[in-house]
């Protein structure tokens, strides 16, 4: 028994001195046709990408899982034992990604050692942020490479993979005051405030418009909603309509009117923005005489009305 062990590990040695001295005396060209060595990588992640993608704020950090093997021919054993503890160099690199998105790796150049029939292991993170501009749950792609440097007999190998993920809806609206958000006017006359909201969003918005506090005797309207169309830098305009207090008399009034927007998600109004605010001020001066037009209308065509009576008389 123990002649036959004797014999076993003397063949195993001598496989691995031929295997080294081939290798000395070989091209590595040539060895490695012979011994057909590879690297062999193998890249996996966790699900860090099934969450939708903030735009603009949000770093998403991924963990890159890359685990190295190598194939090897038949005849190939005792010259890979040989080469135990050897380094291998891997390169990690983005290949592509959308416009609207931006993605690094953390550390592009990693290295293992040679382990025989067994399998090394290395990470390296990739972070990924979205724009402004991001299409809201629209399929994205990063494009990623995985390089095993050729490292004397053993051949180099890449593996190309892919990430997919999706950027959220961005709520975000710009309002403008194309002229101004205070006015002086007669009792008697309206106040009209024009409300230009511009879409810095991703996706189509539909923005509410409601005025907060109205003071006694006054009134005040406001567009309920509009519209923005998809794309950031588009437009619309809502009107806000203030009427003060007409009651009879001289009036000397300021008054604020504060009115409150929120943008959400045209085919999704769960998905809401923030509410902002905007505050105008009206200042109502001079006379009112409400119902006074017809008061002098009356009083007028009495007046003609005995003219004319008058007249009549006289020529009769």
């Amino acid at each position: 028994m123990k002649k036959k062990f004797n014999a076993a590990k003397a063949t195993l040695l001598t496989a691995v001195v031929l295997g080294g001295v081939l290798a000395t005396l070989l091209p590595t060209a040539s060895a490695g046709l012979i011994f057909n060595f590879q690297s062999v990588l193998n890249v996996t992640w966790e699900n860090e990408t099934q969450e939708p993608l903030v735009p603009r704020g949000e770093l998403r950090i991924l963990t890159l899982v890359i685990t190295h093997t190598i194939a090897r021919g038949t005849l190939g054993e005792g010259l890979l034992v040989s080469l135990t503890g050897a380094l291998i160099e891997i390169d990690v690199s983005i290949l592509e990604k959308p416009s609207w998105c931006t993605a690094t790796i953390s550390q592009g150049t990693l290295a293992v050692t040679v382990q025989p029939n067994e399998i090394s292991t290395v990470e390296t993170t990739v972070t990924i942020q979205v724009a402004n501009d991001a299409p809201a749950y629209e399929l994205g792609y990063v494009k990623i490479r995985a390089a095993a440097e050729k490292t004397g007999v053993i051949d180099g190998y890449d593996n190309d993979f892919t990430l997919s993920f999706v950027p959220g809806y961005l709520a975000l609206i710009n309002p403008s005051l194309p002229e101004t958000n205070s006015k002086n006017i007669g009792p008697m006359d309206t106040a009209v405030f024009p409300i230009e909201i511009t879409n810095l969003g991703n996706a189509r918005t539909v923005v509410l418009l409601s005025v907060l506090s109205v003071p006694n005797d006054w009134v005040a309207l406001i567009t309920d909603h509009l519209i923005l169309e998809e794309g950031a830098g588009s437009k619309a305009t809502a009107f806000l309509i203030i009427k003060p207090s007409k009651s009879f008399g001289y009036h000397n009034e300021e008054q604020t009117i504060r009115v409150s927007l929120q943008p959400v998600k045209a085919d999704d109004y769960s998905q809401k923005g923030e509410v902002t605010f905007q505050t105008f001020l009206v200042q109502s001066r001079g006379f009112s005489t409400p119902g006074f037009e017809t008061i002098v209308f009356f009083g007028a065509f009495a007046v003609v009305f005995l003219l004319v009576a008058s007249v009549r008389k006289r020529k009769k």
